[in-house]
């Protein structure tokens, strides 16, 4: 049973970031499937999750930054403020086995909420300028 179901509303409409935020969901379910199985998170899903969350907010920026998205900044705070929970939820997890619940409590709300909130402002803003067609046809 996965902890986040995947639905329309993640949606953004930007094939790239959608499919970036699919595969974000279903890390994060392997991982509660993984969680539920055994007790304990593999510490290598936290490297694993970093990483490809550094990929994405890379590739979501420069797409932000090439639309002219008024709210970049504030975006990248957002990211910013991810990137330092998890740096500090790795911390912890060096120092106790209890840090899983906590993880996944937090990526579950963090990426509904960033995907299905502020993420999709950033869709509405692409499709309110008619720039889908533009962003469809950059190179990866």
């Amino acid at each position: 049973m996965p902890i986040v179901q995947w639905n329309i509303n993640f949606l953004l409409g930007i094939h790239e970031i959608d499919q970036h935020h699919m595969h974000l969901v279903q890390l994060l379910n392997d991982t509660y499937d993984e969680f539920r199985e055994k007790g304990s998170i593999d510490p290598s899903f936290i490297d694993e999750l970093t990483e490809y969350a550094r990929h994405h907010f890379a590739c979501e920026e420069k797409l932000m930054k090439e639309t002219a998205y008024p709210k970049l900044d504030e975006h990248k705070e957002e990211h910013e403020s991810f990137n330092s929970r998890i740096s500090e939820i790795r911390k912890c997890y060096k120092q106790q086995a209890n840090v899983s619940v906590e993880l996944l409590w937090f990526l579950c709300n963090w990426i509904s909420h960033h995907i299905r909130e502020t993420d999709a402002e950033f869709g509405r803003f692409v499709d309110v300028h008619n720039i889908r067609k533009r962003i469809s046809k950059s190179p990866n």
